[in-house]
């Protein structure tokens, strides 16, 4: 006789199988390293009573686990039952440690959706508060006396702490599990939107994962600044400081390409390209910058479609002086220089470099002048030298160039 107890074992077991499955479907062949425990199977139970639910558990004992991840992934968290909340929120967190130390971009993705049911629950406040209860008995009043109790609000905070602490824990040897920290931090923002939590708590949330990344960067980065800070003492920072600054690359990578890493890296490196740039050192000043171009690069990528970020907007600007001044190619030059004033139009040695590009354009026109000059060619000659002078009028070798294009008028057939 088949009884109804052993059709609630059956259905446990069957949730414990599409659990594993759901769970190898996130970690793949790393489920083996940690399986998550058979209480873990209140999900699959939860899922079962979404709308939906039931054909998704069914199509993952048949071997499709898609619609069920996708049905456990889907926006907005807030419109979960909390038990179910809970059951993702430590799916998730389990997903992320399981992969952090392998693929850390895919466990930023679990910590986020972690944090995202948490933010949840925080908002929903009423289940944490029960759960304490529970858990706490009689001490809850004692504890509340000494503060030491966490409101539910304030959960999703000390997850983003958690994870704060661990990008730190990790900033000397940049370990991918750092990595993966500081990738959900900056996906606070994402968390908020799937947990569908008004804009004020995810503002809370979003203030305390800058602070907390400010935190682990600075960490990374103080490394390199005091080696910086040391061959500078030492007179060697023209020798050593490319060597020093190299460490900061992996900083940016090991970040995600952090703002912060960049604007660390251009503000030194404008220090060691002052240096090599006063003593002439082309080669080496070629040298030290090839390692950093692409980053400077994605700086003035960051400033060109942000406004706000004009602060930084001057030194990366000069970043692209020193490139045009180390360049070899007329053409590329120029467009260094284009840049440079695009990024920042008021930069002057910006506007100097391609005013004195302009006007050895200019120059080298006019000098293929032999006898005929055509108007349009004229013109365009004009017009480089009226720009040159807009944008730096005290240029030096603007008068010889105006003379000469007098000298070209009077002395030229024009066609």
């Amino acid at each position: 006789m088949w009884r109804a107890e052993d059709e609630a074992l059956l259905g446990r077991l069957e949730d414990e199988l599409v659990l594993s499955r759901l769970f190898h479907h996130h970690v793949g062949n790393l489920a083996a390293r940690s399986v998550p425990h058979p209480r873990a199977a209140g999900l699959i139970a939860a899922v079962r009573a979404l709308a939906g639910g039931d054909a998704a558990v069914r199509a993952a004992l048949d071997g499709d686990v898609t619609k069920l991840a996708r049905l456990v992934e889907a926006p907005p968290m807030l419109a979960r039952p909390p038990e179910m909340l809970h059951h993702i929120a430590l799916y998730y967190g389990r997903v992320a440690s399981v992969l952090e130390g392998v693929f850390p971009d895919a466990a930023a993705n679990g910590w986020m959706r972690s944090l995202a049911a948490w933010l949840a629950l925080g908002d929903e406040r009423a289940y944490l508060a029960k759960l304490e209860d529970a858990i706490l008995g009689g001490a809850r009043k004692a504890k509340d006396k000494t503060g030491v109790l966490i409101p539910p609000e304030r959960v999703p905070l000390e997850v983003v702490a958690d994870l704060g602490k661990r990008a730190e824990n990790t900033s000397r040897d940049l370990a991918p599990a750092g990595r993966a920290a500081l990738l959900a931090l900056s996906w606070v923002g994402e968390a908020g939107r799937i947990a569908g939590v008004p804009e004020d708590v995810t503002r809370r949330a979003l203030g305390a994962a800058e602070r907390w990344r400010n935190a682990a960067l600075d960490a990374a980065l103080a490394v390199v600044g005091e080696a910086l800070d040391e061959a500078n003492m030492r007179g060697e920072l023209t020798t050593s400081g490319r060597a020093i600054l190299l460490r900061a690359v992996d900083v940016w990578a090991w970040s995600g390409n952090d703002e912060a890493v960049e604007q660390f890296v251009i503000d030194r490196l404008a220090t060691v390209g002052w240096e090599l740039y006063r003593a002439r050192a082309w080669d080496a000043l070629r040298f030290t910058f090839f390692p950093f171009r692409p980053m400077i690069e994605h700086m003035a990528r960051r400033i060109e479609h942000d406004p706000t970020k004009i602060a930084f907007a001057a030194p990366c600007a000069q970043m692209y002086v020193f490139l045009t001044d180390m360049e070899q190619s007329s053409t590329s030059k120029h467009e260094l220089a284009e840049r440079a004033v695009r990024l920042c139009p008021s930069h002057r040695n910006g506007r100097l470099n391609l005013a004195s590009l302009l006007v050895d354009q200019a120059l080298a026109s006019m000098r293929q002048m032999v006898l005929f000059a055509r108007k349009d060619e004229l013109e365009r000659v004009e017009g480089l030298l009226a720009r040159a002078e807009k944008l730096y009028p005290q240029s030096s070798e603007l008068p010889e160039a105006k003379a000469m294009l007098e000298r070209v008028k009077r002395g030229r057939i024009s066609l």
